[in-house]
Order: C-alpha cells, then structure tokens, then sequence
C-alpha cells in the first residue's frame, strides 16, 4: 500500500485529488495538510512514501518547504502537483533533485502514473511539463500527420519514456514480453521512426 499525504491550500484540490485517487486499491491518502507546520506533523504521524505538494500556489508552501523536507526526511519522495509554471520555475525544482513533477491540468492516467513512479523512485513528468521545458523543438517533423495510436500504445509510450524496460512494462500492464514488443513495432511501423531518446517520445505526446 502506498500511503500519500497531500500538501496544497486549496481544499478543491484536495479533495479532487482524493476522488481521482479513490478507487486504486493500492493507493491511500493518509491525510492532506494546508500548512507546512501541518505537514510536518503528518509526516512524522504517517511516514508517508509521497508527499504530493504545490510550492507555488499562494505561499502557503514554497520552494523551501521543498528543501526542508527532502533535508530532513531523505526516505520521503515528493510529487510536484502544480499549476502551469514557467520553464524557470519548473528547472528551479528539478535542481533540486526532485523527479517527479506533473501540472494540475494532467490527466488522472499521468496523475497515477507520477504516483506509482514516485513511489518507487523513478522518474515521471506529465507531457506539459515537456512542453514548457522543450517547446516544439523536439518535436519529428511528421508529428502533424502522425497516425493514431490506440490507448495501450499511448500508455506504452509513457512507460518507455519513463525508462521502464519491456519486462516491467510487461509485469506492470499485466501483459507478455512478447506483446510489449509487438505493440513496440507497431509503434515504429505507424510512426516511421524509432525512440531514439526520451525526449522524441515526450515530444510524440505533446502533439496527441
């Protein structure tokens, strides 16, 4: 069970967050803080694997809140839940050596995905945090008349960019190696081009 408190000063968010998180059984909200001096007590409380934040939202929590906790609670990961920052914004958290970072505006699929990665300390950003970071440069030049890819193959890219390798996409989706690498040149035949690096397939998903 992965135990999740959750820090940010609107009560909407929340408790939205609780609703989208509901009905994975794996995954508890232990509680949510409104303030850091809240925070800090639950932490102690719950030892909690995540802690999801906004440290831009208000000044109720900031950027330091971040660095305090990861100086004095090394075993706790933290998920950056934001509204839309800047690129300067956003590289100011990732120097901190946070890897997990997605925008309010995600959907609830990229939301559980940042959780479970966070979790087991792998990296996640939702697809605009690579569109902020990247813009369009890394975008192949045949994205605009990319085919569609069906909703299993989308997934696979995410898990791809996430660095997972076909036998933990396999283990994860519940699925063969061998169907994790047929899907795989599907993928490659519809678009016409092989992943290279994470960012083309980061780019790839901005465009969907």
């Amino acid at each position: 069970m992965i135990e999740i408190l959750i820090a940010d000063n609107q009560t909407l968010t929340r408790e939205g967050v609780k609703a989208l998180l509901a009905t994975m059984v794996d995954i508890n909200i232990a509680a949510s803080a409104a303030y850091p001096i809240e925070l800090e007590k639950l932490i102690n409380t719950y030892e909690p694997a995540v802690v999801l934040l906004d440290p831009y939202y208000s000044r109720r929590f900031t950027v330091d809140d971040v660095r305090h906790i990861m100086a004095r609670y090394p075993h706790v990961r933290i998920l950056i839940l934001s509204n839309r920052q800047n690129r300067e914004q956003i590289q100011e958290i990732l120097d901190l050596g946070i890897k997990n970072y997605v925008f309010k505006e995600c959907s609830r699929e990229e939301l559980v995905y940042a959780v479970y990665s966070t979790a087991k300390g792998e990296q996640f950003f939702c697809k605009n945090i690579f569109e902020t970071l990247f813009g369009n440069k890394l975008i192949p030049e045949k994205a605009d008349t990319l085919p569609q890819l069906s909703s299993r193959e989308t997934e696979l890219i995410y898990l791809i960019a996430d660095g997972l390798t076909n036998n933990e996409i396999a283990e994860k989706l519940f699925l063969s190696v061998h169907t994790i690498k047929t899907h795989r040149k599907n993928i490659i035949r519809k678009l016409g081009f092989t992943f290279k690096n994470t960012a083309e397939l980061a780019a790839l998903l901005q465009k969907r």
